[in-house]
């Protein structure tokens, strides 16, 4: 453990495979690791591909909490500096996201490159409102109390009533997800607040939407699209909050254009 301006850092647990120039898939909360499994093993064919759990999650510590987003940005600041390697293309979803954004702003030298997928620079007050009730239902009645609306929120009806067995597996890892760690970083997301330092993004952006994202609608990745210099958003049809579990084709397609693009692939620092 080390320590950062923003109290100690946790020794994340990570899986790394393939070879080439070094990619990081981050996950969204409630997930692990795990959620990115087949992607990483498409990517690992030409890339190296990093995948951590973020605190609290899947086999990383979950330490006391409240957590701050600033706690697991110095989390996976720390993962890659004893990393020790080129600067890496950042894809993060949802939580994951807001991370990637964090490290954008705080630790450039570190990413040549970022995708923002079903994430948000911050939310409005009735969405803060909303972490709170969840918040609060956790930690009176725990996780299985809010895993029918998670689900609805990350899976689009007819996805789930289709793939009944993508949406099994997301639920047992989001009810296998530590309770201090669940809640703690329900707080890292609800308070998020990336705006200001959005203008100061000096690397490749792509911001993927999701067409039917009720958690993060259009407008937030819009936010980020035109307060971020050069940054590009596209809509995934189809799908909702996981994009890369309910059109997984087409998230892997938007991915791939963009590590191809020269300004991803050569951009340094």
């Amino acid at each position: 453990m080390t320590m950062s301006r923003h109290g100690p850092t946790v020794p994340l647990h990570a899986i790394e495979e393939g070879r080439g120039q070094p990619i990081v898939l981050s996950h969204a909360l409630g997930m692990d690791l795990h959620s990115w499994d087949a992607l990483a093993a498409r990517l690992a064919r030409d890339y190296t591909v990093l995948r951590p759990d973020h605190r609290g999650h899947g086999a990383s510590p979950a330490p006391a909490g409240p957590y701050s987003m600033d706690a697991l940005v110095e989390d996976t600041a720390a993962l890659l500096r004893a990393r020790g390697d080129a600067p890496v293309v950042w894809v993060g979803l949802s939580m994951g996201g807001m991370v990637g954004l964090g490290l954008a702003i705080r630790h450039p030298e570190l990413l040549r490159g970022l995708v923002v997928a079903h994430a948000c620079a911050h939310y409005p007050d009735a969405a803060r409102a909303a972490w709170n009730q969840r918040i609060a239902t956790v930690a009176a009645e725990g996780i299985g109390a809010i895993a029918d609306a998670v689900m609805g929120r990350y899976f689009h009806r007819k996805f789930r009533a289709e793939h009944p067995d993508v949406e099994a597996i997301a639920r047992r890892t989001l009810l296998a997800t530590p309770l201090e760690g669940y809640l703690g970083c329900c707080h890292a997301v609800r308070d998020v607040d990336w705006r200001a330092g959005l203008e100061s993004i000096r690397m490749p952006v792509l911001v993927i939407a999701g067409q039917f994202d009720e958690g993060v609608p259009l407008a937030l990745s819009q936010t980020i699209a035109r307060a971020v210099p050069g940054a590009r958003l596209q809509v995934l049809q189809g799908a909702s909050h996981i994009g890369s579990l309910e059109q997984p084709e087409r998230f892997e397609e938007m991915v791939r254009a963009f590590l191809c693009t020269p300004a991803a692939a050569d951009a340094q620092p």
